[in-house]
């Protein structure tokens, strides 16, 4: 073990701007958590069978508890913290204390005392916190963690790859899910490790994490408690203003979480209403810190302006084009790959992106172009001929979408600007190839750290090819 200041983060040289992951803090954790509701609105499929497979899960832990086998559904609900997330509202350290046994007993506690949620089942694991006082944001990410974790670690291996972070072999790791056989396990695994104690760690996707689950008890009692509480309060203002607001706050949960346990139509009213307002719900962002945004920045175009161009300087670019691209576009691109090849590896695309976003241009783009992935051939040249284009078009279809970038020095010649519209015109469905030379690259750099949204810059290139092609 070595001396290292808490709250250090893992890449001393990385910007959280520019990796797809939450970098974790070393000796303490950041005060977020994984969301469910992230995963279940996602268009990237693993993620949204990944909360399939949670559900399927709880709903069969509720099953046991319905057929009284107690024992097994204990089992099942077992959840300790996962400290190797780095995830939590522990303010001194990461705890990772047992809390699983707890947990297991309050959850069968709370169904045991709901027929109503026995008979139902749970559509969102975060409704438990809308029935039991012990249950919150915490607990839900918990719960979450440890169901993901076989996914973390396959996560984690993949972006500790990308961004040179060592692994180590034979690392323990306990109490991991296995959804074929719904029983837990042991293992060892190459993964990176704390210098402060040697602990495993798991990264996490920027695009699943919140401060609050997009599902909540607060949010609830807004929702559908506010009218019933004005009036209660005014009637109740003199016999409780010398109680503290937290035991108030705690007694009026307690009745919450009493009446949902059998008034179960309150909470699909409610879930029914956050599932229509799913844009809404976005990955929180309060861990990185925007005063850097304009240094980050800056940095960025420093590395591109010293790339050579050539093919010797050629990986080079297309790493410095990933983080740039990450900077401008994550969380609404996701999940960056370099190099990434098909099934019998006869085609390699240098950088593609899971177009996960709400935002309405990607949104639109995702529709109109079947663009649930975006491509950028990222080429290390002045000069891009008819070759370049004509082998960017082959991989446009169906499995990529109809709309790719190649991310090129410099803008495209006019010769090269009518080989797009042909592209476009001799396809059907259309094929659009946009091109962002370097001056784009920093000119959206630039809108970064003046507040506006870099998209518009891709939103106003679409616009001209679309205006200009006949």
């Amino acid at each position: 073990m070595i001396n290292i200041a808490p709250n250090t983060q893992l890449l001393t040289d990385t910007s959280q701007f520019e990796v797809d992951f939450v970098i974790p803090r070393l000796g303490i954790d950041l005060p977020i958590g994984i969301d469910p509701f992230l995963l279940f609105k996602s268009r990237d499929n693993i993620l949204a069978n990944l909360h399939t497979s949670i559900l399927k899960v709880f709903n069969k832990g509720i099953e046991l508890v319905r057929e009284r086998k107690l024992s097994e559904a204990q089992q099942l609900f077992d959840f300790p913290e996962v400290a190797e997330i780095g995830l939590g509202y522990s303010k001194k350290s990461k705890q990772g204390s047992g809390v699983g046994n707890f947990l297991s007993q309050l959850i069968i506690e709370t169904l045991i005392d709901s027929p109503a949620l026995q008979e139902r089942g749970v559509k969102h694991i975060e409704e438990m916190q809308l029935v039991s006082v012990g249950i919150g944001a915490d607990r839900i990410s918990d719960i979450a963690a440890n169901l993901l974790k076989q996914y973390l670690i396959e996560y984690t291996q993949k972006q500790c790859l990308l961004w040179n972070i060592p692994l180590i072999s034979g690392v323990p790791l306990s109490h991991i899910f296995d959804f074929d056989t719904l029983t837990w396990y042991d293992g060892y695994f190459e993964l990176p490790i704390s210098p402060i104690d040697n602990s495993p760690i798991l990264l996490v996707p920027r695009r699943i994490v919140r401060v609050l689950p997009w599902i909540n008890y607060d949010d609830f009692f807004k929702m559908e408690f506010s009218t019933y509480l004005r009036a209660k309060r005014v009637k109740g203002r003199l016999a409780t203003k010398n109680i503290a607001p937290a035991q108030i706050k705690k007694e009026e949960k307690e009745k919450v979480v009493s009446l949902n346990r059998t008034e179960i139509e309150r909470i699909d009213r409610y879930v029914l209403a956050k599932e229509k307002a799913y844009e809404q719900a976005q990955p929180s962002l309060n861990y990185i810190d925007a005063s850097k945004i304009s240094i980050v920045a800056e940095e960025l175009k420093e590395k591109l302006n010293q790339v050579k161009t050539g093919r010797e300087d050629a990986g080079k670019y297309q790493r410095v084009v990933l983080e740039i691209l990450n900077f401008l576009f994550n969380p609404e691109l996701i999940d960056g790959e370099l190099e990434v090849a098909t099934v019998d590896g006869t085609e390699r695309r240098d950088i593609i992106f899971t177009n996960d976003s709400d935002q309405s241009f990607w949104a639109y783009l995702r529709t109109e172009h079947s663009s649930i992935f975006i491509m950028f051939e990222v080429k290390n040249t002045d000069d891009i001929n008819n070759f370049y284009l004509n082998q960017v078009a082959t991989y446009l279809g169906d499995r990529l979408g109809r709309l790719g970038f190649i991310v090129t020095r410099r803008a495209l010649e006019e010769a090269q600007q009518r080989k797009s519209f042909s592209i476009f015109n001799d396809s059907q469905p259309r094929k659009i190839i946009l091109t962002l030379s370097d001056e784009d690259l920093c000119n959206m750099l630039d809108m970064k750290c003046q507040g506006n949204d870099p998209m518009r810059h891709v939103q106003k290139l679409y616009r001209t090819f679309r205006t200009k092609v006949q």
